[in-house]
């Protein structure tokens, strides 16, 4: 008998173990999360990195999120080849159609952009082409509701943005590849050094502008601590 009760409390002990070790995880993850969040304000991308480690150890409910995090510290470390890398991660993990997917795309596809901006100081519009047009496709890919009206706005907005941003990158590169854009180009069509200076001016302002929102639609994607199961939930 007393065999028995031993066996019975030992069995119902265990319902009971597995919710404290749940209930540990889930604020372990928080935590985490809590850690990312702060090292990537304060722009540590190794301590982004360490939190990210943290995290793929740690959470097996929301796989995406460690790699997210991880991409988020590459590319504050200007390699946004490495970024792209664990941001393609966390996009073949997230649920599909989630908010969260919304905002994985946007951060990939502005890694490709950046990638496909150096191949065009490096090596000219034609390499720069396939970069670009890998950026639109993962843009373009996003579920309808990352637009709908009442979703989080940003995601969609920066999307958007990024679509049009990479099909004019597309035609101008087009336009110069072509035979006609270089018999256009003459002494009478180039710019003043002012005017060149300008529109660089201007092109470094539009990125640091970009870059911001990336940063902190990161920031606030990370800050989430609230947990519910589901593919709705945020970061």
């Amino acid at each position: 008998m007393v065999q028995r009760r031993r066996h019975l409390l030992l069995w119902s002990a265990l319902p009971v173990l597995l919710l404290l070790c749940v209930a540990g995880k889930l604020l372990s993850l928080n935590l985490l999360a809590g850690q990312a969040a702060g090292a990537f304000a304060a722009r540590d991308a190794a301590a982004v990195g360490t939190a990210a480690q943290a995290l793929g150890l740690a959470n097996v409910i929301e796989p995406h999120k460690a790699p997210f995090a991880a991409g988020g510290g590459h590319a504050l470390a200007g390699d946004f080849a490495a970024a792209r890398r664990m941001f393609e991660d966390a996009l073949a993990r997230v649920p599909r159609g989630s908010s969260d997917e919304c905002i994985v795309r946007v951060n990939l596809s502005l890694a490709i952009e950046q990638i496909g901006d150096a191949q065009l100081r490096e090596e000219g519009p034609a390499s720069a082409a396939v970069l670009y047009g890998e950026a639109l496709a993962v843009a373009e890919a996003a579920p309808a509701g990352c637009f709908a009206a009442g979703a989080a706005g940003e995601p969609g907005e920066q999307l958007a943005e990024a679509e049009g941003r990479l099909k004019e990158k597309l035609a101008a590169g087009q336009a110069a590849e072509s035979p006609e854009g270089a018999q256009q180009d003459g002494p009478e069509e180039q710019e003043s050094p002012e005017e060149s200076q300008l529109e660089q001016l201007g092109d470094s302002a539009r990125q640091a502008e970009r870059e911001r929102n990336s940063a902190r639609e990161r920031d606030e994607y990370l800050r989430d601590n609230d947990y519910a199961p589901g593919p709705d939930r945020p970061w």
